[in-house]
């Protein structure tokens, strides 16, 4: 799901477009300041209004933070995690299922952490695609099987920007190889993102879908 940017004079085309591209508003809070708590690579830590930025018309992606009044961003190099109005974000380095704006560049991103208690981890990925006059703000859903580096990405519906090989779902299915159920429905894209944190709590924790 995703959120839209334009300039007026496109009015009629971005309506288009708005029922399929309008974040819902928990979707949009990490992109406004709000209270959070940061970590960098430094080691250094602390508490300030924080927000995320994405990769955007030639500038890499950020955290930016206002403490005491003052307004600065941190690279995503210089950052290891922060969390903001109950969003959980860590650094990625090496990610390659980039897209949109984000892929011009060739540092780390900042995942959304959804689910992390369990052998497979679930995390949204958020990028800026063009589109003509408009802009997509995209959410995808991206796993991986924990302690490994190689992320795979379900998106059951095209995402703008993104290569249609990078999405394949044989290849998320591949991380559920106790539940043959659950892989047939990945396969045929049945699970939508919103069912798709409580499928993957549900796994780590033993339960299996029935016939």
């Amino acid at each position: 799901m995703s959120r839209l940017s334009f300039n007026p004079k496109y009015l009629p085309l971005a309506a288009l477009f708005a029922s399929s591209f309008l974040l819902p508003g928990h979707a949009r809070a990490q992109f406004a300041f709000a209270p959070g708590h940061y970590k960098l690579a430094s080691g250094a830590q602390g508490d300030a209004e924080l927000k995320l930025v994405l990769a955007e018309d030639n500038k890499p992606g950020a955290m930016a933070g206002v403490r005491n009044g003052q307004e600065r961003s941190f690279r995503l190099a210089q950052v290891a995690a922060f969390s903001v109005d109950g969003h959980s974000f860590a650094r990625q380095d090496g990610f390659k299922l980039r897209a949109g704006f984000d892929a011009q560049f060739a540092g780390p991103v900042l995942l959304e952490t959804v689910v992390a208690d369990g052998p497979i981890e679930l995390f949204h990925y958020y990028y800026v695609a063009p589109m003509g006059p408009l802009k997509a703000h995209i959410t995808l859903a991206v796993l991986r099987k924990k302690g490994t580096n190689n992320f795979f990405i379900y998106s059951p519906k095209h995402a703008p920007g993104l290569n249609a090989q990078q999405a394949l779902s044989p290849l998320v299915a591949g991380l559920f190889p106790a539940d043959p159920i659950l892989q047939r429905q990945l396969v045929s894209n049945q699970i939508t993102r919103a069912q798709l944190p409580d499928l993957v709590r549900a796994y780590n924790q033993g339960v299996r879908l029935k016939p």
